[in-house]
Parts: structure tokens; C-alpha cells; sequence
């Protein structure tokens, strides 16, 4: 996943041919981090803030497609933590404006209702879907088995995607695999949670909000004014998580009202989105993660990587 973020980046730094009514966002209708965007879009709050955002273009797909999707649009976008990283790293004229989810509770590792499983410590010796070595989830569940003394070792690992774990575990060849939000809230009545990788870190920087050098340079005050509407959107989020479902259930895939009511009030209580801001337990936990996955060595630089000049009123800058 984070080479497909990282090809995102990339086009979105070098794609020619923008349109300035679209930003960027991976998996876009798919996944949680939809949502404030797509408050946003329903609020039409981009133009009450005075940018002419009317679009959000998803880099879901292969390299080619994601080229192709990301052939438009600001110089602006929500990406993966690991992929902006890497990408600063590499030498890409990027810089990170603020974060946009500081939680990775929408990973959630579950069992079937009758199991009984209870928790991680359960499962020494049992079959336990994981993604495949080096990859995000792949680490979450060497910490979570860690945090309950044992290792990848202990159990029987089986590299699955989230659907085909899913297909594993309703056949039995599996007896706990991990799920996202929201097809969790989706399956709440099959399944049951026996991890969060909140058990592990309640807070963790997933998804960085970054601009383009030019964007920077050149359009100030609409990443000011990109900035301010998704605080707007989490602020509403937060204090009416059921209206704002329902805002975002047109901008989902395969999320029914309820579904996304349960999903949304889940994220609400693990204050899943972050309003721009910056977490320092959450940036030291990040990196930890990333040099497990080999996206970082030692050491990250934040300061380097970041501009704070575009943060909300109220968002926390990075110290």
C-alpha cells in the first residue's frame, strides 16, 4: 500500500495538466479518512472559506491509474505517512502542512463471535492474518504480539488482503485476521474485536496533509483556506457524528446508513480525525513504525519536512 501512496506523491508533484477544483486523497469512498472531505463537499465549505475546491480525485488503482487520476487537481492531498516520508526523503519538493488522522484504531483485528479467542495472548500456535512482511499491518501485529509477549514465532502467520482474510476466517482456515473501518461496522455482528492497534498506540500520525513546493509558493491562501474547511469538517464530525454519516453516505462505497453511523460514532470515540495539528507522541510512535517497515532510518526529521504557516487557529504547530 504505502508504494501506491508513494506513487500518488509522486504524480501528484509532476503530473502536468492540474485542474484547481480537485485535491487529492488515497482510497477515497473507501476508508474513514473520507469523511471530513466528504463533509466538506456536502457543506460546501471549500467555498464558504473561498477556494473552489468541488472535487476529490482518488489515487485507488495501479501506477498507471493512479497517473492518470492524478493528472489534475491542486497541488494539495491527504498521504500516507510512510509515502510522504519517503518522499521527502527521496528529495521530492513536498512539504507536510499539518496532519490529517493521528489514530490507527480503524485497524482492528477480529475473531468470529462464537471464538474463543479473547485476545492476542490467545492465539500462540493459531493461524493469524497479517499483510505481507514489512508492510504497516504486518508491524502493527508484530506489536501487538509483542505487547503480549510473543512474536510472529508464536503464531502461524498467513499473508491475506482484508477481503480474503475475511473469506479465511468465515471458512475456519483462519481464526483471527485483521479488518478496516468501515467494513467492520459492517460485520460487527459476525465479528469481534480482540485487538486495536490503539492497545499499542493510542495516538500514531497516519496520514499527513502536504502541499506541493509550487503550491506553497504560489496559492498560500487557498491551503490556509484547504486547511481551515477540513478543521471545519472534523469540528462537525466530532459534535454530530450521526448528521455527519449521513453528509458522507453518498460519497461512500459500499457503506449503507447504519453501517456508517456505527463506523463514524466508533472513529468519533477514538478521535480517529485530527483537526490540522501536531502530536509529538504521536510523531515518536510513527517513527518507531517506520523503521520497522525500512521507511525510516533512525531518526526523522519533522522540522525539516514541515511548513507550520498554514496550520487552523487552534491546531497545535510542530515545536
Amino acid at each position: 500500500m504505502f508504494r501506491k501512496f508513494a506513487l500518488a506523491l509522486a504524480c501528484l508533484l509532476i503530473c502536468p495538466g492540474a485542474r484547481a477544483d480537485a485535491i487529492h486523497l488515497s482510497h477515497y469512498g473507501e476508508v474513514m479518512p473520507t469523511v471530513p472531505w466528504a463533509i466538506a463537499l456536502a457543506q460546501h465549505l471549500f467555498q464558504k472559506n473561498g477556494v473552489n475546491v468541488t472535487d476529490v480525485i482518488s489515487s485507488q488503482g495501479g501506477g498507471t491509474t493512479i497517473r492518470n487520476m492524478l493528472a489534475g487537481g491542486l497541488g494539495f492531498g491527504e498521504v500516507s505517512a510512510g509515502a510522504t516520508v519517503s518522499g521527502i526523503t527521496a528529495g521530492l519538493p513536498v512539504k507536510i502542512i499539518g496532519v490529517g488522522v493521528d489514530s490507527a484504531d480503524d485497524n482492528t483485528w477480529v475473531v468470529p463471535r462464537q471464538s474463543p479467542y479473547r485476545s492476542f495472548r490467545d492465539l500462540r500456535g493459531r493461524n493469524l492474518g497479517i499483510t505481507g512482511r514489512g508492510g504497516v499491518t504486518y508491524v502493527y501485529a508484530e506489536l501487538l504480539l509483542k505487547k503480549n509477549g510473543m512474536t510472529l514465532h508464536d503464531v502461524n502467520g498467513v499473508p491475506v488482503g482484508t477481503g480474503a482474510g475475511i473469506a479465511a476466517l468465515d471458512a475456519g482456515k483462519l481464526d483471527a485476521t485483521y479488518e478496516y473501518e468501515p467494513l467492520f461496522s459492517r460485520d460487527e455482528s459476525k465479528y469481534r474485536v480482540i485487538a486495536n492497534i490503539g492497545d499499542v498506540f493510542p495516538r500514531i500520525a497516519t496520514l499527513f496533509l502536504v502541499a506541493t513546493q509550487d503550491m506553497i509558493d504560489r496559492h498560500p491562501d487557498q491551503l490556509r483556506a484547504i486547511m481551515l474547511t477540513h478543521k471545519q469538517a472534523v469540528d462537525f464530525i466530532l459534535a454530530h457524528p450521526k448528521e455527519a454519516a449521513d453528509l458522507a453516505r453518498p460519497y461512500m462505497v459500499g457503506a449503507d446508513q447504519a453501517v456508517l453511523e456505527r463506523a463514524v460514532a466508533r472513529m468519533v470515540g477514538f478521535r480517529f480525525w485530527s483537526e490540522g495539528g501536531f502530536n509529538n507522541a504521536a510523531l515518536a510512535n510513527l517513527v518507531e513504525v517506520l523503521n520497522l517497515t525500512g521507511e525510516a532510518k533512525g531518526k526523522v526529521d519533522f522540522k525539516a519536512m514541515t511548513d507550520n504557516r498554514f496550520l487552523p487557529p487552534g491546531a497545535a504547530p510542530l515545536q
